[in-house]
This record gives structure tokens, sequence and C-alpha cells, in this order.
């Protein structure tokens, strides 16, 4: 299953030539170097929009359109979020998790329940 779902939107998109195995559609990617003491703040969680083999140059959505996910802690609408990429889930905790965007739409519906996100990860997620 994929990790997020497109619905609307006009993504921008950085190329990436994955060095560890093939990426999936809707998969999130994280670019850079997540630590706990940036929270966060030197990596961002980048999506594929279509299938990217192993060492093939392809691109990722690095911002500006609407996805789904699960939302680890129940989390509501307006709630910067980031991508824990253990459990592939938005998440409002910044500690190890790279920069992903903010809950529009669903928040508030349970932990692990489907929301939207406004991928923004290169502004803050706000």
């Amino acid at each position: 299953m994929a990790d997020t779902t497109f619905k609307h939107g006009n993504p921008v998109t950085i190329d990436h030539t994955p060095a560890a195995g093939d990426v999936a559609l809707g998969q999130v990617v994280v670019i850079g170097t997540v630590t706990s003491n940036t929270g966060g703040a030197a990596a961002i969680a980048c999506i594929a929009s279509r299938p990217i083999s192993n060492n093939v140059l392809g691109s990722l959505d690095a911002g500006g359109g609407v996805y789904e996910c699960l939302n680890l802690n129940n989390a509501a609408n307006g709630s910067k979020v980031y991508w824990d990429d253990t459990n592939n889930k938005a998440t409002t905790a910044s500690t190890n998790n790279a920069v992903f965007g903010t809950i529009v739409k669903n928040g508030a519906g349970g932990a692990n329940s489907a929301c939207w996100v406004l991928h923004n990860p290169i502004y803050g997620g706000n």
C-alpha cells in the first residue's frame, strides 16, 4: 500500500535517483538527515508521483499538492505535521521526523485515521 494518495494540486518536483531500492508510487522519501536535536529541520519528506526504479533518474513531489495519508496521533485540521518514516504516517511529533505539511481535511478523526495534508515541507509546513 502507498504511503500517500494524491488528491489535487500542482506539486513542485525535484530530480531523484534512488540508490537503496525501487521507490513506489505514493511512497514518501525523506531527503536530508533527520536528527533529534533539529526536530526534523534538516530533512524534508518528498513523495514519488510515479514509480522510480533503483539507480534510475526520476522525480519526487517536493510540495504543493494535497495528499491523503494516515494520521498517527489524531492531529486536528490546521496542525503542522511531520513524516514518521518508521510508521509511515503523519505526526505532530517533530523529533526524529521530517517536515511534511499541514492537515487540511479529516483531522481529529482518531489515531491512525486517514487525513488530507497540504504537502509543504520546504516552508516548514505552515
